[in-house]
């Protein structure tokens, strides 16, 4: 039992280390976050003093810049907040360490702008517990990478990293285009399915004409019939004749089809007694 709860622990530690090897994470090889650690310092007066808040991320193990000091070798996010007193500015005082070592757990992700997310959890500061976010803005006009966002949501700090490391690398824009052409190859559209479109627009516009010309017609001969008349007598003989096309129009398509099939039918006899011949 103590074995198998070693091994789970030495199997999660080991997940913890490899999903910061950028190289092995398919998220992260996608991205310049690999070929940078990012450093950034505010200073503020807070007579009789001055207080310098340093931050230093360093995503990933193939980036081995040696950290400042204050923070250790396998850091992945630190941060550190001196003081120095005004009489005396060149000896600064540590007053808070805050840092995420390799084996704190952690995870990778795209939000919904498309830029990198990771996020670290569980780092021990004294007796408490606290989580990072660090989002990853792609700014390749930037000369450098610049974190111009910092804050605390209770027991969380929030990064923004604007810069190239949050770009995607150049030979994974290339696939991503290769990709959509071959999908596009792949997935033609066929023609038959224009051909359709084009036939029922045809026959729909053929529909409306019919309409139409049915329309002008009634309305030349109502008037024709009551010429001289008034508009009520103008309306009747409209609703009349209306009335008589509607009721004729089914007895007159039958007929027009009946006489239609009947000569394809006399016209496939005469050929089949010409085969026979």
């Amino acid at each position: 039992m103590k074995l198998a709860v070693q091994l789970a622990a030495a199997s999660v530690l080991a997940r913890a280390v490899f999903g910061f090897q950028c190289s092995h994470n398919k998220l992260l090889e996608k991205y310049n976050v690999d070929k940078y650690s990012i450093s950034h310092q505010t200073t503020r007066d807070t007579p009789p003093s001055s207080t310098i808040e340093d931050w230093w991320i360093n995503i990933c193990q193939e980036s081995s810049e040696t950290p400042p000091e204050g923070c250790k070798d396998n850091d992945v996010l630190c941060g550190t907040t001196k003081v120095t007193l005004n009489d005396d500015p060149d000896k600064p005082i540590l007053t808070q360490l805050i840092d995420f070592p390799e084996s704190v757990s952690s995870g990778v992700s795209e939000n919904y702008n498309g830029d990198l997310v990771v996020e670290l959890k569980d780092a021990k500061w004294g007796s408490n517990s606290i989580d990072a976010e660090i989002t990853f803005v792609c700014a390749s006009d930037k000369g450098s990478n610049t974190v111009t966002s910092v804050t605390w949501q209770e027991k969380k700090v929030q990064l923004v990293v604007e810069g190239d490391a949050g770009c995607l690398k150049k030979k994974d824009d290339g696939k991503k285009d290769g990709d959509n052409k071959d999908d596009d190859r792949k997935d033609p559209k066929p023609d038959h399915d224009k051909k359709g479109t084009s036939i029922g627009s045809w026959f729909l516009w053929l529909i409306a004409y019919a309409l139409l010309f049915a329309l002008i017609y009634l309305l030349a001969t109502s008037y024709m019939s009551t010429r001289g008349g008034n508009l009520r007598e103008f309306r009747e003989e409209f609703l009349e004749r209306s009335s008589s096309l509607a009721s004729s129009l089914p007895q007159f398509t039958k007929e027009v089809v009946s006489k239609v099939l009947g000569r394809s039918s006399s016209s496939s006899a005469q050929r089949g007694g010409y085969s026979a011949v």
